[in-house]
């Protein structure tokens, strides 16, 4: 049990002293609350009884507060706005946000971007993204997600968004100081990047280059990072180049932030899906993000 009820000589008290301390008027407290004044008044006094100090000081201009009663009203207004932020959260009172699950990648090369153009023509839908390091599927929390899946995956409130293609990246940067390779050959002269998902399966550099018909015994995996947005980081800085997918490196390769050194790609059996939760028929807001979404990659199913 808590030790509040020790302190105070109810709950209703105070909302009482809120009232009257955020007023500093105990008239005005008692239509807030619609009580009466004098009400508020004798409510006041048992508070400081029960405290042992006042908390107002009265006088023929109203009431202000004393020491101990501006301590105590900025700790109840403090805990007052955090109840209510959170009691706004989890009722159906609080502010309703979309949720889209996607991997860190394509949350900060994707999403990130473009979100601001979609708040521009759509302020009425608040949208929260959860970056995952691992597949996440729509539920009760989850609006939204991005999956890769078997090109003929099927699955209730899912849309097929793109083939999976995976291709060399690089920054223009890295080519103004390295001769652009040519060939698959080329690619063991240049610093490779690599990264290795703990949860995600994805091609390597060595099993691209072994279905692009290139060698890739001579691949060595210098440095290696754990989560591919870290991979992306690392081509961007111009650090050497990277595995692209045709989704996640959509927007980047748009405003040239990285390029394609040569043509060569390989287009998987896998594909992008966008998930939907089974709510989405019923929430308006969700199927505006899911149109969204699906509008802004229509150029990779063309």
């Amino acid at each position: 049990m808590s030790k509040l009820r020790d302190h105070v000589p109810s709950t209703h008290s105070l909302f009482v002293f809120e009232a009257a301390a955020r007023t500093l008027s105990f008239k005005t407290a008692a239509g807030e609350l619609n009580v009466t004044q004098p009400s508020v008044s004798h409510s006041i006094k048992t508070f400081e009884k029960h405290c042992g100090t006042p908390l107002f000081v009265r006088d023929n201009r109203g009431v202000q507060l004393t020491q101990a009663g501006r301590l105590l009203y900025e700790e109840v207004r403090t805990s007052f706005r955090r109840l209510e932020q959170r009691l706004e959260t989890i009722s159906d009172r609080g502010p309703k946000y979309v949720t889209f699950a996607a991997s860190t990648s394509l949350a900060a090369h994707w999403l990130a971007p473009q979100l601001y153009h979609f708040q521009e023509e759509h302020p009425d839908v608040r949208i929260k993204v959860v970056a995952t390091d691992r597949d996440v599927e729509p539920d009760h929390e989850i609006d939204v997600s991005v999956l890769v899946r078997p090109r003929d995956f099927e699955s209730v409130n899912s849309r097929f968004v793109c083939d999976e293609i995976i291709f060399p990246v690089c920054s223009p940067a890295y080519l103004l100081s390295h001769s652009a390779p040519q060939t698959v050959d080329d690619l063991v002269h240049h610093q490779l990047i690599h990264s290795s998902d703990a949860f995600r399966k994805r091609m390597g550099w060595p099993e691209w280059v072994e279905l692009a018909g290139g060698d890739p015994s001579d691949i060595k995996p210098n440095i290696v990072f754990n989560d591919y947005q870290l991979t992306l980081q690392a081509a961007l800085a111009a650090e050497g180049i990277a595995l692209g997918w045709s989704l996640t490196a959509q927007h980047l390769l748009k405003t040239r932030l990285l390029i394609r050194p040569f043509a060569t790609e390989i287009k998987t059996d896998r594909a992008f899906f966008l998930l939907a939760n089974e709510d989405e028929s019923k929430n308006k807001k969700c199927k505006v993000l899911v149109d969204w979404f699906l509008a802004q990659s229509q150029d990779l199913r063309c």
